[in-house]
């Protein structure tokens, strides 16, 4: 399982630098219509404050991520459900935006299918093998 665990954090990584970019990309342009006046100081302000409580969640949740024992899991579903489950609590209990979640809950569970089909193949690779491989006889 510390196998799937180490896949499976990788790719979260990578969905978690991609949400990140996101946010920064979200950052600039609020920082843009300010510059241009196309928002106010209070609005800026709440937007900025609301992308950088963002970021700052994601980078916890990453650290989170860390903190899931290889013996707890046995499926990508059993992983995804304990990343969720714990990335929800942590979200609730550092008073992080709700909405960041859902984004990072749509990620997780989308890694859980690339793993599962992943599993599966190799199954079925493994079973193909099996029945392919010579029988030994004892003349």
């Amino acid at each position: 399982m510390k196998n799937l665990l180490r896949k499976f954090q990788k790719i979260l990584l990578v969905e978690i630098e991609d949400l990140h970019d996101d946010l920064d990309l979200f950052i600039q342009v609020v920082n843009d219509r300010h510059r241009d006046h196309q928002i106010t100081d209070y609005v800026y302000n709440e937007n900025l404050a609301i992308l950088r409580n963002e970021v700052l969640g994601l980078e916890d949740c990453f650290r989170g991520c860390a903190e899931i024992d290889p013996g707890e899991v046995s499926t990508a579903e059993d992983l995804a459900s304990a990343l969720k489950l714990r990335f929800r609590e942590r979200l609730r209990s550092h008073g992080y935006v709700p909405a960041l979640n859902s984004l990072l809950e749509k990620r997780i569970d989308k890694i859980a299918a690339y793993l599962k089909l992943e599993e599966a193949a190799a199954g079925a690779a493994a079973r193909q093998s099996d029945r392919q491989s010579p029988v030994q006889s004892a003349g």
